[in-house]
Parts: C-alpha cells; sequence; structure tokens
C-alpha cells in the first residue's frame, strides 16, 4: 500500500507542478471580535477548498493545503485564545473538520500522502488539546469529542488502510492516545472523569 500512495504523491506533484493556482482552489476566512488571526496558504491543488470561521478574542487558526486533490479543511473557533492548525498534503479527498468552543484549547491535524482520510474534532472547555497525524494511508477516519477542562487526545494513523479511531473525553485532566499502523484495525476511547488514562496501540499486516 505504501508503494500505491508514494506513485500517487508522485503523480500528484507532477500534475500539480504547472501553476500555484490549478482548477478551483478556494480560501475563505470570516472573523468577529478581537485580535483574531486567520491564514490559509494553498498550492498546486485541484479542488480544494479551506473556511476559517472565527467569532471571539485572540484566536489563531492557519490552514496550509499543498499538491492536494478534491480536500477540503474547515475549522470554527468560539471564544478566546484558541488555536487550530491544520496541514494537508499530498491527499486525495482528505477532509479535516475543527470546531473549539471556550478559551486556550489547541487543535493540530496533519494529513499527507493519502487518500479518503477523514478528520473531526470538536472540543468544548478550557485547555483542551489534540493531536491528529494521517500518514501513508487511505480511509482512515479519526473522530474526537471533548468537553472540560485539560483534556488531551493523541492519533496517530499511518500505513494502513481501515483504519478507525474515536475518543470521546468528559471532565478534567483525562488523556487519550491512540496509535495504529497497519489495515483493518478500529479503535475506541471513552473516558469521564478526573485524571483518567487510555492508551491503545495497534499494529496489523
Amino acid at each position: 500500500m505504501k508503494i500505491q500512495l508514494c506513485a500517487l504523491a508522485s503523480g500528484l506533484a507532477l500534475a500539480f507542478a504547472g501553476t500555484a493556482s490549478f482548477a478551483a482552489t478556494d480560501g475563505t476566512t470570516v472573523q468577529e471580535g478581537f485580535g483574531n488571526d486567520a491564514t490559509i496558504t494553498q498550492a498546486y491543488n485541484a479542488n480544494t477548498s479551506a473556511l476559517i470561521d472565527q467569532l471571539g478574542a485572540i484566536n489563531q487558526a492557519t490552514t496550509s493545503q499543498n499538491a492536494n486533490l478534491g480536500s477540503k479543511a474547515k475549522t470554527y473557533q468560539r471564544g478566546f485564545n484558541n488555536n487550530a492548525d491544520t496541514t494537508q498534503r499530498y491527499t486525495v479527498s482528505a477532509y479535516s473538520e475543527i470546531v473549539q468552543h471556550g478559551g486556550f484549547n489547541q487543535a493540530d491535524v496533519a494529513q499527507s500522502n493519502g487518500y479518503d482520510q477523514y478528520s473531526k474534532v470538536y472540543q468544548k472547555g478550557v485547555g483542551n488539546s489534540v493531536d491528529v497525524s494521517q500518514s501513508w494511508n487511505s480511509n482512515a477516519d479519526s473522530d474526537i469529542v471533548q468537553h472540560g477542562w485539560f483534556n488531551t487526545a493523541s492519533v496517530t494513523q499511518t500505513s494502513g488502510r481501515h483504519q478507525d479511531a474515536e475518543v470521546y473525553q468528559g471532565g478534567i485532566a483525562n488523556s487519550a492516545t491512540i496509535m495504529q499502523t497497519g489495515s483493518y484495525l478500529n479503535a475506541s476511547a471513552s473516558q469521564k472523569g478526573f485524571m483518567n488514562t487510555s492508551n491503545i496501540t495497534q499494529t496489523g499486516w
């Protein structure tokens, strides 16, 4: 599978080598409030779109899309001092959505060298953080929901096909980590309360 995706990435690089504004690439920022900062960087994409929508104060969001086909990234932030970063590189039909309500929440999503990768992050509260990395795979799926204070979640999906990871946390200072390497994998972590910890590692093939 990795060889196929490498060929896909090379093909995309060649196909997009002509111009930085290739075939219906769209970037939109909507902001209301004070001191918000939104940055969208797009190059060598086809049928790719990015949206950053922020309401509040001192929120920051960045989206970087390079050499993608049919990929989409959406970021919605409400509150203050929230931070969201999305990177899509050499993907086909990737989708990332980050929604954050509250203050001092952090979300980082990186999707690369894959097909039909999907990531959705929803956080509400204060000081929650999420890190999602999807690379060298197809049909990877990550869905993370966190409510409360200072919860952390990390999902890493690589070298696989039908990977699936779900995290739900509610409360204070809970931590969940899921690492998937392989093929037909599935993992779920659900925690409520105070200072719970979950670590899941799956390796297939």
